[in-house]
Order: C-alpha cells, then sequence, then structure tokens
C-alpha cells in the first residue's frame, strides 16, 4: 500500500467534503420537492394492502404523466404512520380521512389539495352494522353488546361510529367489549360470522356486504370524503398542476383509470374550512381542540340547541352563504350547553349571536346583544312553542298529574325547553321548581331519549325537537301531554364587537336570502327584519309570573 503524501491527503479531504456536500444537498432537494426528485405518495391502510395498490397504482401513473414527475406510491403501515410520513416531509403527497387530515394540518400544517367523489358526492357516510339476523334494530339497543371499530384515527370507523353512539347518550365504556380491528373490511367480516355484535365503518364499505349478511341499522351525516394533501415544501406550482390533474379526471372519458379507484370516481376542489364539522367532532368526542379561527373572521355563536354536528350540518351553508354575499369570512361557534354559550356572549367573543328568545332578552338588557333579524320558520312563521312530552304507556295523562312527577328540562335558560312550559304551567296552578323534580339534560336530544327509555316521567322540548330522533328511536313511544302558547322566534343578533356596516350588509343578504339549498339545511323558511321591541311581549310575560 503506497504511502499518501500531502497532496493525496488534501484531494481526499476535498473530495470527502464535496461528497458530504453533494449528499446533504440531494437529500434537501429530495425532502422539499426539487424539479426532479421523485415524489413519495403515501395512502392510509383503508382497506386490504393490495386492494390499495389495485385502486391507487393507476391514479400513480396518471399523475405521473400529468405533472410529468415520477412519484412513489406506499401504503403506510398504520394511520400514525402515515401521518408522520407526510407531515415530516418523507412524503409529500398522502391520501388521509377527515380524522387524521385534522390532526395532521394541526400538527404540521399540511395543505388539503382536493378530496374524493364517491357516487357524484364530495362527501361520505359512516354507519353502524349489524348481522342481518340480529335483534339489534335502533341503536339505542346496542348498550351492553360487543362492537368491532377501525384505528382511533379513522373518522369513518371510530369518530363518526362513537360520536353517533354519544349523542344517543351511549359511551364506548357502555359495551361489554370495544375492540379494533384497523381494516373495515375485517370489522364486517366480524360482524357476519358472529364475533361482534355491531360496527363501525364507512358505508362504501358496507355495502360491499350487504348481500352476504350484514344490514345497517344506522346512517351518520354526511362528512367529507377522504383528501390528497400535500406537504407544505411542495411549491405551489406543483401543487396546482396535481390539484388540476385530479380534479379534472372525467368517469366519462377516464373510464379505465375510475374503474380501477373502485369507489373513487374522481376528485373535486377542497378548503381547509370543509374540516371543521370533523373538528366539532373530535372536541365533542376527546376534548381535543383543532378548531382555529383567523382574527379577521366573522364569529357567530349559535345556542347548542342539539348536538353540534346537527347544527354545523345545519347551520354551516348559512355561515358560507354570509362569506360570499359580505366578502368576509363566517364561522359557527358552538359552545358546548347553553351557560356557556350565555358567558361566550358576554364575554365578547364573538360578533354575532343566533339563540333562542329568552337567553335573547337577558342578554340584551345587559347591553350584550341588539336583534336586527328574526327567524320565519314552518309551518308557524316567526313564533314556536314547547310541548311536555312523556312515554305512551305513562299514566300521567293531564296536567294536574305532573305534581311530585320527575321532569328532564333541555336547560333553565331554553326557551321551549324550559321557559314557555313553566310559564304555561304557572298559569295552571303548577310551579315547576316547586312541584316538580327538576333535572337539566343540557340538549333537546338527551330529554326526549329519557322519556323514550322511562328514566323520567315527563320532558320538556321544542314541538319540532322530537324529529331530529326519527331514525334512533320509535317516535310512536312519545306522547304530547301538553302544548304552549306561542312565542317569538330565534333572532339573528349583534354584539357590541360587531361592526355596524358588516351588520347591515348582513341584515340585508339574510333577508334576501332564496337560496333553496341553505333554506333545506336549516330548515327555516328566512328572516325577517327585526328589533329588540319585538321580544316586548315575551318580557311582559316574564315580568308578569315574576311579579306573581
Amino acid at each position: 500500500m503506497r504511502r499518501l503524501f500531502k497532496g493525496d491527503l488534501l484531494r481526499c479531504i476535498l473530495l470527502s467534503f464535496v461528497t458530504l456536500f453533494y449528499t446533504v444537498i440531494s437529500g434537501q432537494a429530495t425532502a422539499t420537492g426539487s424539479d426532479t426528485a421523485p415524489l413519495t405518495f403515501i395512502s392510509l391502510p383503508v382497506e386490504n394492502v393490495s386492494i390499495m395498490y389495485e385502486k391507487f397504482l393507476p391514479l400513480k401513473e396518471y399523475l405521473e404523466r400529468a405533472v410529468n414527475r415520477k412519484i412513489i406510491f406506499k401504503v403506510a403501515q398504520n394511520y400514525q404512520d402515515a401521518i408522520q410520513q407526510v407531515g415530516t416531509g418523507n412524503a409529500q403527497l398522502a391520501y388521509l380521512d377527515p380524522s387524521s387530515y385534522c390532526e395532521t394540518r394541526s400538527l404540521y400544517e399540511v395543505i388539503p389539495v382536493a378530496r374524493a367523489i364517491n357516487s357524484g358526492l364530495p362527501t361520505y357516510k359512516s354507519v353502524i352494522v349489524a348481522r342481518h339476523d340480529s335483534k339489534i334494530e335502533k341503536i339505542v339497543d346496542g348498550k351492553g353488546s360487543r362492537l368491532a371499530l377501525g384505528n382511533k384515527s379513522s373518522s369513518s370507523s371510530y369518530l363518526i361510529p362513537a360520536v353517533m353512539f354519544k349523542e344517543v347518550g351511549i359511551e364506548l365504556k357502555d359495551f361489554s367489549s370495544v375492540d379494533y380491528l384497523e381494516e373495515e373490511d375485517r370489522i364486517a367480516l366480524s360482524i357476519m360470522v358472529g364475533r361482534h355484535d355491531l360496527g363501525g365503518m364507512s358505508l362504501a364499505v358496507a355495502n360491499k356486504y350487504l348481500k352476504d349478511g350484514i344490514k345497517i341499522i344506522k346512517t351518520s351525516e354526511s362528512i367529507p370524503q377522504f383528501s390528497i394533501v400535500a406537504h407544505r415544501s411542495l411549491p405551489d406550482n406543483m401543487i396546482d398542476k396535481i390539484r388540476a390533474a385530479l380534479t379534472s379526471i372525467d368517469k366519462e372519458k377516464d373510464v379505465e383509470l375510475v374503474k380501477a379507484m373502485g369507489d373513487i370516481e374522481g376528485f373535486a376542489e377542497v378548503v381547509d374550512r370543509d374540516f371543521d364539522v370533523v373538528r366539532v367532532m373530535i372536541r365533542n368526542l376527546s376534548g381535543t381542540n383543532y378548531l382555529k379561527y383567523d382574527k379577521d373572521t366573522n364569529k357567530v355563536a349559535i345556542l347548542p340547541l342539539y348536538s353540534a354536528i346537527t347544527l354545523y350540518d345545519r347551520f354551516d351553508p348559512l355561515m358560507r352563504y354570509l362569506s360570499d354575499k359580505t366578502g368576509r369570512e363566517f364561522k359557527l361557534v358552538i359552545p358546548k350547553d347553553f351557560e356557556t354559550f350565555f358567558d361566550t356572549i358576554a364575554s365578547r367573543k364573538v360578533e354575532y349571536s343566533y339563540s333562542n328568545p329568552y337567553i335573547y332578552t337577558l342578554l340584551a338588557d345587559k347591553r350584550y346583544l341588539s336583534a336586527f333579524t328574526n327567524t320565519i320558520k314552518p309551518p308557524t312563521g316567526d313564533i314556536f312553542r314547547g310541548v311536555i312530552i312523556t312515554h305512551k304507556d305513562s299514566k300521567i295523562n293531564k296536567i294536574s298529574d305532573l305534581k311530585g312527577k320527575q321532569v328532564m328540562i333541555v336547560s333553565p335558560l331554553s326557551a321551549a325547553g324550559f321557559l314557555a312550559q313553566n310559564l304555561f304551567l304557572l298559569e295552571n296552578g303548577i310551579d315547576v321548581m316547586k312541584d316538580m323534580k327538576v333535572i337539566d339534560g343540557k340538549r333537546q336530544e338527551e330529554v326526549i331519549l329519557n322519556v323514550y327509555r322511562k328514566d323520567v316521567d315527563v320532558g320538556f322540548v321544542r314541538e319540532t325537537a322530537p324529529i331530529v330522533l326519527k331514525e334512533e328511536i320509535d317516535l310512536d313511544e312519545i306522547r304530547i301531554l301538553a302544548s304552549t302558547p306561542y312565542i317569538p322566534n330565534w333572532p339573528f343578533a349583534a354584539t357590541p364587537k360587531a361592526d355596524k356596516n358588516i351588520t347591515e350588509i348582513v341584515q340585508k343578504h339574510l333577508i334576501a336570502l332564496k337560496d333553496p339549498y341553505v333554506l333545506e339545511s336549516a330548515k327555516i323558511s328566512g328572516f325577517k327584519a327585526a328589533s329588540d321591541r319585538d321580544f316586548d311581549v315575551l318580557r311582559e310575560w316574564i315580568k308578569r309570573h315574576d311579579n306573581k
């Protein structure tokens, strides 16, 4: 072996330095997405790995041609693997479900590119399934059974099913066992062989097994479809190319590609706010809050009359309507209960309020709110009322039978879930707080479910509330004992924090609202101009009984 002289040594050191420099630079180029480095595209392991490759390899090849870039497709080992890979930049693209997207966005600021289309829609639903011969017909009857779910980061097979159970008063601890089987196909098969009684999965997967021995007993509200997201280091022009390629897939022209992708018919545009409903679900189930509001966002606090999911489904289209018409972003704020709503308004955390007239008068009298429109809702227009309900088998047949009975109310601050019934019964010789045993149920659904289960004697709810649970319970088991007089409907009101010029624009567009989708979603006919004086009749009714 020859000896190294000073020149050789210098050359070796220089060569080592150049090699190291090239390696570092190459690594950085790959991580940040240079013009030539391959892109890594990773997917959640939603189905069997071989099926995932069959669905996504044709899409990978399509994108390679569209953006003129080599793409490496991988199926993640699990949900957390996919989140970490795209979050840290080891993968530049990922196919994530809504729950995983919310977590990844919060941790790593990934960019939504496009969301899948299935059955013509960029949304999907989850379902609770049972074996075809199971005696379980409603999810309220599922307590104590054996439950199969997917990964805890999954929207379709964990988050949404858990929320559906929670909305009817069933926690996961109420099942005799809960097993997490990762893949939705495994959940379906476990139900079919009788290892589990109930399972949660996407509607698309459930449909594959309907002829083989499972049945659907509950379907969720619509939520955003699975989405393709990008690491933030990927250049904007590349993200735009990928988005354009995905959203231009045509099932009539790209027949072979769409056929290979199975339940994915194409892709639609997506924005981050599309996932706020999922963030609400996550917050309500786990307490983790991924919701964020930009400083220029106009926040509208809505009274939590029903579950946050129901309210979001009804009123987010109205927020988008106002955003479109005013050119400013409007978003919902849904406090956890009536008392928190009161505090949210009093502490001036929002610009606008949508609440029952009783809470409105309490806040308006303290100068926290000023009404500028009122709701018109079928069939009674700008008025509504409460009802007193009991089980059909109850021996309570007249108002005088209520003394000494146990009643569940929505909240002491609820107009049609307590106030209207209380005032009505005072006029009939019954003081609810003195003559009955009162339980605070927090939500309309909770009151109805407790009456249905015969856990309480009677309940106070809004007249239209029972229809919300038409799929969960047999409404024929609920009997209306009495109806209250009508009271003014829900006002849209401004807080002192709201810009007066914006409020005038909001009022104009609320009164002009004719969009059938927005109106049908909110289950209203429209809005009419209003002022604080319109609620003086309610104030007088309350004052009359306060003075007795």
